[in-house]
């Protein structure tokens, strides 16, 4: 084929082609057919009275040629065209490696839109790459990771190099190309960082039946066994204590409560509210509140530091709780 050379210190096409293809995407006839548009177009705005002429690519060799087809037949060989500049080679070559990088980076955003979307609700092994402002960037091999403020837990300090456990929450699009989602705060991870050190959860044989969670600082867990003859708070603390300390271990301050769930919600408000010892709970099903009665001197721990205890129990049973101490009830 005669014509121009794109040639290799302007686009490896034999690179660009062997990179495509690993990623599942974007074949030959796809590449071939860029190219052509992409010099095809230098040509138009070079000349743009003429729209008659187009281009052939060899992919192989990295040539192109301008030519006209014969309307009158078809079959006839077309009409060999002339670069209609001495620059025209270096502008065509310089357009068709921006058609490549182009398509390179859409089929790498589809790859991560794919994977993202595939691993969602997925903990992830992740390390920090660079911050940008508030947004944090992370990588989990070849899986970009963005961690916005919204999904940050507050005070957490993160520095290039840290690994970080995070769980994947979406997709999402960024212009041309795209990130998955992370989240530190999220419900989720602290659900998935108990299933990955608890046999019991991850198996089915215990159940996580509500979460209450103050990302940074506290969260409330509600498990019941499936089968009898399981602990299901026992299982989830583990022996002297060390599955519970390994999840709070990756949320670095945050306390994390397990307490029993039970379908009985008065005795489910009482155990809501452990450490605190309750004396007795009240319901009143019209205003869905429970009347909570504990010991005098159980008061503050019922209610705990800014109402957190108190606020944490009402999320997770869904009851308005009243709490009074011991002889301050009417």
């Amino acid at each position: 084929m005669s014509g121009g050379l794109l040639g290799t210190a302007s686009v490896d096409l034999h690179a660009a082609l062997a990179e495509l293809r690993e990623r599942g995407s974007a074949g030959e006839e796809q590449l071939i057919a860029l190219l052509e548009q992409a010099v095809t177009d230098t040509y138009r705005r070079a000349v743009p009275d003429d729209d008659t002429v187009e281009a052939r690519v060899d992919v192989l060799t990295g040539h192109f040629e301008l030519v006209r087809p014969r309307k009158d037949d078809p079959e006839a060989p077309p009409e060999h065209v002339e670069p209609p500049t001495s620059d025209f080679t270096r502008q065509a070559a310089t357009a068709a490696r921006a058609a490549v990088h182009g398509l390179i980076r859409d089929v790498e955003a589809e790859r991560v839109l794919r994977e993202a979307s595939a691993r969602r609700g997925e903990l992830v092994d992740t390390v920090v790459e660079r911050q940008d402002g508030a947004l944090v960037w992370l990588a989990a091999g070849q899986l970009p990771v963005l961690l916005p403020p919204e999904e940050q837990m507050p005070g957490e300090r993160l520095s290039r190099g840290h690994h970080l456990k995070v769980v994947i929450v979406e997709a999402r699009r960024r212009g041309r190309d795209a990130v998955a989602v992370g989240s530190r705060s999220h419900p989720d991870l602290l659900r998935r960082l108990l299933e990955q050190e608890v046999p019991e959860l991850s198996s089915g044989q215990v159940l996580v039946r509500a979460m209450a969670r103050e990302p940074g600082r506290r969260s409330k867990v509600a498990v019941e066994a499936a089968q009898p003859g399981i602990d299901p708070v026992g299982a989830c603390i583990g022996p002297k204590g060390v599955r519970i300390r390994a999840v709070v271990s990756e949320l670095g301050e945050e306390q994390v409560q397990v307490i029993g769930w039970s379908e009985d919600d008065a005795v489910y408000v009482a155990n809501s509210l452990q450490p605190a010892a309750v004396r007795r709970v009240e319901l009143d099903l019209d205003s869905r509140t429970a009347h909570v009665l504990v010991p005098a001197n159980q008061l503050s721990l019922a209610i705990g530091r800014s109402g957190e205890n108190a606020r944490l129990a009402a999320r997770l049973t869904r009851w308005r709780i009243d709490i009074e101490g011991e002889g301050e009830a009417q």
